[in-house]
């Protein structure tokens, strides 16, 4: 329903205005048009690949945004209880302790995946435009004041 409304996703958009289109690998396939294939999707559903134009990062976008959400929502809030003078970290209870464990594992894998990442399938403009969306959309969420404090 929503690709209907809103037409082909943001980051095929991008592709697509950045001289990217689809290209026929069958012979069979040898009828479309980039102008009818607007998605990554519907290019694979017709028997075509993706060729030409900028091709944003969706993993640095996803992992990097994850990870500042994660630190917003789990994160922020033990550090202000461990920079209140009053609490130590044994003061914390086990839970938190656990969550903030589970936490930091999670972002420390989330680090990992975007190293392999970077280093196999994707060229430095392409990560750099996927980061700065990743921060770009959190910052409007959060340091907006839409989702956390202003």
């Amino acid at each position: 329903m929503a690709r209907w409304f809103f037409g082909p996703p943001l980051f095929d958009r991008v592709f697509v205005r950045t001289g990217g289109s689809c290209l026929p690998t069958a012979p069979d396939a040898a009828t479309m048009t980039s102008a009818s294939v607007a998605s990554l999707q519907a290019c694979r559903a017709a028997g075509g690949r993706w060729a030409g134009g900028h091709d944003v990062s969706g993993h640095c976008f996803l992992l990097i945004h994850s990870a500042l959400f994660l630190a917003e929502e789990a994160v922020a809030p033990l550090l202000a209880v461990l920079s209140d003078r009053r609490h130590t970290l044994p003061a914390l209870t086990t839970a938190r302790r656990a969550a903030l464990a589970a936490t930091l594992g999670l972002v420390g894998v989330w680090v990992f995946m975007l190293y392999a990442t970077a280093r196999y399938f994707h060229g430095i403009h392409e990560l750099l435009s996927g980061t700065v969306l990743g921060v770009a959309y959190w910052a409007a969420l959060y340091r907006s004041g839409v989702l956390g404090p202003a």
